[in-house]
């Protein structure tokens, strides 16, 4: 990845920042799917410099910034950021594309997203369609399988479907590991991947 624009919280009172990566990180994943190839995958990563997540404590925060990467300068200029963040540009700072400074880039990362089944209701509502069984048999079934993990994550609403009542809020968790540099560069809408890496500095 040679070229990056990062994209800074400002600190307001309008916004947690919480709220804020929510409408941001919606923004992002509207503006890569409207990239994205016949394989629903980009050719852009993201990675979150200031990311914490102490697993002993429980504790993860994403941090304020965000880094969009690419190998070329010319698929973020397509990416258009600015356009797709301007109704958020008191909230946000958008730097200018700029080439990413090997002499400081101290390792490589993967951002990549973690999925758990979290919720036993909507995991036994699901069930229960099916016909076979009550409700309350499926949530004895599925209560033991739901797991809790405390990984940074941004509040989404799913747009995957056109009927405002079926839109469905979720937790996007990012889990980071730590990478060597990666030959593929091939990135889900989120900007996510379980395999391409992105520099860290």
């Amino acid at each position: 990845m040679k070229y990056y624009i990062e994209v800074t919280l400002i600190k307001t009172d309008d916004f947690s920042p919480y709220e804020l990566w929510s409408r941001i990180y919606t923004q992002l994943h509207i503006a890569l799917a409207e990239i994205k190839d016949a394989n629903n995958k980009v050719n852009i990563g993201i990675s979150f410099p200031q990311y914490r997540f102490h697993a002993e404590k429980g504790i993860g925060f994403l941090g304020e910034k965000l880094r969009l990467f690419s190998q070329s300068e010319n698929a973020l200029e397509q990416l258009n950021i600015r356009k797709w963040l301007e109704r958020l540009v008191d909230y946000v700072h958008v730097s200018s594309i700029r080439e990413v400074p090997e002499s400081k880039v101290t390792g490589y990362a993967i951002y990549r997203r973690k999925q758990f089944k979290t919720n036993a209701e909507r995991l036994a509502r699901h069930r229960v369609k099916r016909g076979d069984i009550g409700f309350d048999e499926a949530l004895a079934r599925y209560s033991h399988v739901v797991k809790t993990t405390n990984l940074p994550y941004i509040d989404m609403l799913s747009l995957s479907t056109s009927d405002e009542q079926d839109k469905k809020r979720f937790k996007l968790f990012i889990e980071k590991k730590p990478a060597e540099k990666s030959e593929t560069q091939v990135f889900s809408t989120y900007g996510l991947s379980s395999e391409a890496s992105v520099p860290e500095f």
